[in-house]
């Protein structure tokens, strides 16, 4: 999410509208959103109806959780392209950026493999024991 935090000001001035989708309380969604600094909000999916039916929903992991994922509509609703990522292999920003601005599409879209440095690892390690490691289903 830092990467989109990053390109928020040029996805926005390409006309997309940014929102994360979590299964998190809305408690820790809005933690993130603030350790963050994402200026884009982070909607709460505590039954997880939202990303099952998306198609997104990983059941194997912390209990279910949303799969990363990028979905880009046409101002008619319609979808326009669809990336459902792993955590380390994800479409970059930059990669997303060049979609909106080529409306015929291009080439594909190209994935960029993700390790985070220790700054991102040490980030996440803190965010995981003061927000908690284990995810509980209501």
């Amino acid at each position: 999410m830092a990467e989109y935090r990053d390109a928020y000001e040029s996805l926005r001035a390409a006309g997309a509208n940014l929102v994360a989708v979590s299964v998190d309380t809305p408690e820790k969604s809005e933690a993130v959103q603030r350790d963050w600094q994402l200026a884009f909000p982070i909607l709460s999916d505590r039954q997880r109806r939202v990303v099952q039916e998306w198609d997104i929903y990983n059941a194997r992991e912390k209990g279910g959780i949303a799969k990363p994922a990028v979905f880009i509509l046409r101002p008619d609703l319609t979808v326009r392209f669809v990336s459902v990522d792993q955590v380390a292999s994800r479409v970059p920003a930059a990669e997303i950026l060049r979609l909106l601005r080529d409306e015929d599409g291009g080439p594909a879209a190209k994935r960029k493999n993700i390790m985070p440095g220790p700054a991102t690892f040490l980030r996440a390690l803190r965010s995981a024991f003061r927000l908690g490691i284990t995810q509980k289903r209501d």
